[in-house]
């Protein structure tokens, strides 16, 4: 069920789950999850509380949209509006998504995404609607002052490709 919509397409889902004496359930993919097909899963398992995956994105001649949960622990999930068009271009807003909360957020096209684990042992339920291993994938710098992404916690762990991303600025071509 969607129980808060942002920038006009992000769409913030409460999960149907059930708890009982063998334990809980989670329904992750309904026919309630608006034109979202999944080609692609991935299961991310963060040792480390500052886990962080730093503001990526796909460019305009191969969108993919994105639907993001946390199956244990916890994280801060970034949705930034990079349509370059948008009255809300390089805003962001954030989420905590948890085992305890039962959250999911469905990123469309035009937007990036980060997320940061809050806890150890975080295990984030990432699905795509299209394969993801080729060439349009792109990162923004996450301490880019334009956007001005705030952290809650400190990073432990970043990749090179993050730390190395680049600014708005040098991406004026992109968004």
């Amino acid at each position: 069920m969607v129980i808060k919509e942002l920038f006009g397409r992000v769409k913030l889902y409460q999960l149907h789950t059930r708890l009982d004496n063998r334990g809980s359930l989670a329904y992750v993919f309904d026919e309630k999850i608006d034109d979202f097909k999944a080609m692609e899963t991935r299961v991310y398992s963060m040792p480390k509380e500052g886990t962080f995956f730093g503001i990526h994105y796909r460019d305009e001649s191969s969108p993919m949209t994105k639907f993001v949960t946390v199956i244990k622990g916890r994280g801060l999930d970034y949705v930034i509006d990079l349509r370059k068009k948008s009255p809300t271009y390089l805003q962001w807003e954030s989420f905590e998504l948890s085992e305890e909360n039962a959250l999911a957020v469905l990123i469309p096209a035009g937007f990036g995404h980060a997320f940061i684990s809050l806890q150890n042992d975080t295990i984030q339920l990432y699905s795509v609607d299209r394969s993801g291993n080729d060439a349009h994938s792109k990162q923004i710098n996450y301490k880019d002052s334009r956007i001005g992404l705030k952290l809650p916690v400190p990073i432990s762990e970043i990749s090179d490709y993050d730390l190395r991303a680049p600014f708005v600025s040098e991406r004026s071509k992109d968004i």
